[in-house]
């Protein structure tokens, strides 16, 4: 028969995964790994031993070191260094406040955004135009904005597979750009934030080719505030803002191995970064806790893999990106070994989705991965999934991706900001992250058959 229906090509599918799908390594990892604290060591020395650790900073280079000695001590075989050139930007002095008399003032909470030109010494004083969304901004001609502070009042929705935060992330990536375009003295967006609290939210942004005016996130409750004055008839804020950019500085992303028979190469990776103003527990301790569990488990409690296994601990996630592309400019010549890539970084929330992005010949290995992780009653997800901001230069060269999505619920009410500390991190859900990263690293490490490539990109995420 030329063709098969549907249910019969699922029955041999499931019926056709290879013995490595039930491996008695896999038991052993996700069995082992289940009460091994590892996990949480690792993530609290990198928070109390070094705290922030954003880019081109001293915090950073305190991490390299701290990262070079733990990996070494995991047991970890060919831990090295690799060049990267890093920005430098550092904020200083920040107040924003809510003019409510011409002697008054109500402090706001606010952190400037990564990459925000300052203010002059004698700060900016100016009215709030108030808009709920981007689009609602991009309809506003110059006249409308000129030399006022252009306030971006739109709440983030809590989600549990990160959605709410793909929705509001182009307030603060594309923000400032058409503030500034339409004359804007400054402009102020509500917090990236799920939380109901008075903590701002710091991240990135790109002004393109537009005029560089001072931006800053406020805190919810901030937000709450000055809402509430505007909407009521009117606002005008103050701010001042000191930042200041150093050029380029040289400096290091860490690398180490589980080796295998072959130069093939399966890439785990997780950022060593952090924002300058939070410790980092959840974004990014965390992931290098999963990526490194997950490679030391399969050191202590597998056999040797047919592949190699790679830990990369990318610099700059935060503020641009350029250890992933370091690392790809780098590893130039060995992109074709690189068989499949997966990272570590939403947090400790429990996986509960395996998002995916695998050439179609790939299909019984997607489906092994899922059968292993049948413990942990894992949803199959999409099948477009971009794999996480350090995989992106690896994706668009063809590096087949797998996404295992945690439960975000939780994540972004610390995401960026001072609150992102040791006792906001989920414990069982780390373990259960490392074990998900085990397994499916030891399944794609061994898998008899190519992986395969995925087409090339030219752009994206």
């Amino acid at each position: 028969m030329k063709f098969m229906t549907a249910a019969l090509c699922a029955v041999l599918l499931v019926a056709s995964l290879p013995a490595v799908a039930t491996d008695p390594v896999v038991g052993k990892l996700q069995r082992k790994i289940a009460g091994d604290p590892y996990p949480e060591y690792l993530a609290t020395t990198l928070v109390n031993e070094v705290g922030p650790r954003f880019a081109g900073s001293d915090g950073y280079e305190h991490a390299v070191l701290w990262a070079l000695q733990k990996l070494s001590a995991a047991g970890l075989k060919n831990v090295h260094a690799e060049p990267v050139i890093l920005p430098r930007w550092e904020r200083g002095e920040t107040s924003v406040e809510l003019v409510t008399s011409s002697i008054d003032s109500e402090p706001l909470a606010a952190a400037a955004i990564g990459g925000s030109v300052g203010t002059d010494r004698y700060g900016i004083e100016a009215p709030v135009v108030r808009v709920e969304s981007l689009a609602q901004l991009q309809q506003l001609s110059v006249a409308q904005v000129r030399g006022r502070i252009v306030f971006i009042d739109y709440r983030m929705p809590r989600t549990r597979d990160g959605s709410g935060y793909k929705q509001a992330y182009p307030v603060r990536a594309s923000g400032p750009a058409e503030a500034g375009r339409r004359g804007a003295a400054a402009i102020l967006i509500r917090s990236l934030s799920t939380a109901n609290d008075d903590v701002p939210h710091t991240g990135g942004t790109n002004y393109g080719d537009a005029p560089k005016i001072p931006a800053l996130a406020l805190s919810n409750l901030a937000a709450d505030r000055l809402s509430g004055m505007v909407r009521a008839g009117g606002a005008d804020v103050r701010i001042k803002l000191r930042t200041s950019e150093f050029g380029a500085a040289y400096s290091s992303q860490v690398v180490a191995e589980v080796p295998g028979e072959t130069g093939e190469i399966v890439l785990l990776g997780a950022h060593l970064d952090s924002w300058d103003i939070t410790p980092g527990a959840d974004d990014d301790a965390a992931g290098v806790a999963i990526v490194t569990g997950a490679a030391r488990a399969i050191m202590r409690y597998g056999k040797k893999p047919k592949r190699t296994i790679r830990v990369v601990l990318f610099a700059n996630e935060e503020f641009g990106g350029s250890g992933a592309r370091a690392y790809v400019e780098a590893h130039a010549g060995e992109l074709d070994r690189h068989v499949l890539a997966m990272e570590a970084d939403i947090g400790s929330g429990p996986v509960w989705r395996l998002d995916t992005r695998v050439p179609l010949q790939a299909e019984y290995f997607r489906r092994a991965v899922l059968s292993a992780l049948a413990p942990y009653h894992i949803e199959d997800g999409p099948r477009d999934a971009n794999g996480g901001a350090d995989l992106g230069p690896l994706r668009r060269a063809g590096v087949p991706v797998l996404a295992p999505l945690q439960d975000t619920t939780r994540y972004f009410d610390v995401h960026h900001a001072r609150t992102d500390t040791l006792d906001h991190l989920d414990r069982d859900g780390l373990r259960q992250n490392v074990a998900v990263y085990a397994t499916a690293a030891w399944i794609a490490a061994n898998w008899a058959e190519p992986i395969g490539r995925l087409p090339a990109e030219t752009a994206g995420p």
